[in-house]
């Protein structure tokens, strides 16, 4: 809503994460940081698992609310950054979430599991699962926003970064 978006910025000034440009330099400072040592794949797999396996699966462990990424580009390590730092750049269109606004003025949000003729069942980014009746339904759209938290990077030391991308780029036959 361009009105309140207007009054948001009045009074708490300007919300967004970020110019592309800016989120290149992040990709670039992280991408010195995966640079400046190696990795250890066992410590990777933990890393995984408190920080994406709520989303995503890898190796067949996890969930399913993101991409897998056993079969995602994962050598591609700009890709993985870019990824990583900007979630909303490109959202495929089975992980697009919708914001539903009830009747009763909840506002709900998730990507759509299930559909039938009268309920809609969301998952959200901790994989909870809401059902909400078609019937109490007063709005639904797309949303422009992906499930992953933008942010999720920052909880993670340089070192754990390294870690993690050595799990994500090792092949299931390394796995310990």
């Amino acid at each position: 809503d361009p009105a309140l978006d207007a009054l948001v910025a009045k009074h708490w000034g300007k919300l967004d994460k970020g110019s592309r440009e800016e989120k290149l330099a992040e990709v670039r400072r992280l991408n010195n940081d995966l640079n400046a040592g190696t990795g250890n794949e066992v410590i990777g797999k933990a890393v995984f698992s408190k920080h994406c396996a709520n989303c995503h699966q890898l190796f067949g462990q996890g969930n399913k609310v993101g991409p897998d990424l056993t079969t995602a580009n994962r050598q591609d390590r700009s890709f993985m950054l870019q990824s990583l730092v900007d979630p909303n750049s490109t959202i495929r269109r089975e992980y697009v979430s919708v914001i539903i606004q009830t009747r009763d003025g909840r506002v709900i949000t998730g990507l759509p599991i299930t559909k039938t003729d009268r309920e809609i069942t969301l998952v959200n980014a901790k994989n909870e699962r809401t059902m909400v009746p078609l019937a109490n339904i007063e709005d639904i759209r797309d949303s422009q926003i992906s499930l992953m938290p933008e942010d999720l990077y920052r909880q993670l030391s340089p070192t754990e970064l390294r870690d993690l991308f050595a799990y994500l780029q090792s092949k299931k036959e390394d796995q310990p």
